[in-house]
């Protein structure tokens, strides 16, 4: 319960260093650095890396190590967290126990950009309560070995939306693009069983005026006998697909034969949050772009209110297989991947995918 609870404080924390660093006009243009082309994911011409991802992802690394001991050396992310100065100079990004130090390592990385370094380490080092977050606030008691425990961060999905900004343009009550598509995600796994149990999306952006139907920070836990989430629980279908704009002609002509709508959305992390708010009722991707942080939270959610996220190939040429975490191998789903809710739902897209 305590591990949940600050990973939902963690996410807000989170949130405001996104917004903070969105909200600056002078402050991002000094954040944003292009990824080299091996980090890249193939998917995109550009691909960036930003402070604020960074700063996120060592953040929330940071004070997990000072307040969960056992989890210290198994909290991951996406980001390496080694940022380039405009003046060339390379800057391993940590947390630092005091504002003050903090602030002044970031000094360095903005070339000594006294307000802007100010500012962000204000927000690092920012107390936040539980109830301060848009959320349902956990109260079920639940315990779980630490030492089987290992995290996966996303500190800024969808950077992309993130960079180009903009509210979006919305399809059947998805968006297709904007801000509202980026999320923080922030999951935790079995080392032992390879399942997720764990998991928080944080929308920084959430435009609580048209979207108030929905919390700005969404959880789920899954444990053996016992699953909550801070979700309402949705039974109806709405025949909607949530795609990449990538997907192949082949796949989407088979689904629409299917009798299925199709809606193209922006964030790995956001197609899979749209599943598990019943905005629809698939997310599918045949191609091997998503990541092991991509999927570690929102599969966690997607599990304690009945879903999954498979492995595609797997599931289509063999059997159903849920996407594994394991603290070897790949960090990439490769395969591709399903995530669902109603498993009637999964029926009719395995059979459509094997026609």
């Amino acid at each position: 319960m305590d591990l949940l609870k600050s990973l939902i404080v963690l996410s807000e924390k989170a949130a405001n260093i996104a917004r903070v660093c969105r909200a600056d006009q002078h402050l991002f243009g000094l954040l944003v650095q292009q990824k080299k082309e091996d980090e890249a994911n193939p998917r995109f011409v550009e691909d960036f890396k930003t402070l604020a991802d960074v700063l996120i992802q060592e953040m929330v690394r940071h004070f997990i190590r000072k307040q969960f001991q056992d989890l210290s050396d198994n909290v991951k992310g996406e980001e390496n967290n080694t940022f380039t100065n405009k003046l060339g100079e390379q800057i391993c990004v940590e947390v630092q126990d005091t504002e003050t130090k903090t602030a002044c390592l970031l000094k360095n990385v903005l070339n000594g950009d006294h307000l802007a370094a100010n500012l962000l380490a204000a927000e690092v080092h920012r107390e936040i309560a539980i109830n301060d977050v848009n959320t349902k606030i956990p109260d079920t008691e639940f315990n779980v070995n630490l030492n089987d425990l290992a995290m996966w961060i996303d500190p800024i999905d969808c950077t992309a939306e993130y960079i180009n900004g903009g509210q979006g343009d919305l399809d059947s009550g998805i968006y297709k693009n904007g801000l509202q598509c980026v999320t923080i995600l922030i999951g935790v796994y079995s080392k032992s069983q390879h399942t997720p149990i764990m998991g928080v999306i944080n929308r920084p952006f959430v435009d609580r005026c048209s979207d108030n139907s929905h919390q700005q920070c969404i959880w789920g836990v899954s444990l053996p006998g016992l699953n909550f989430s801070s979700i309402e629980i949705h039974n109806e279908r709405n025949n909607i697909v949530c795609l990449s704009s990538s997907e192949s002609e082949t796949i989407k002509q088979k689904l629409i034969e299917g009798g299925f709508q199709l809606v193209e959305a922006a964030g790995a992390g956001y197609k899979i949050m749209t599943v598990i708010l019943g905005l629809s009722d698939v997310y599918l991707l045949t191609k091997g772009t998503t990541y092991k942080w991509d999927t570690c939270a929102p599969h966690a959610i997607l599990k304690s209110i009945g879903g999954d996220v498979l492995d595609f190939l797997d599931s289509i040429i063999s059997e159903e297989c849920s996407i594994d975490y394991t603290t070897i191998g790949p960090d990439c789903n490769s395969n591709g991947i399903i995530a669902y809710r109603h498993r009637e739902v999964l029926k009719d897209i395995l059979e459509i995918m094997k026609m």
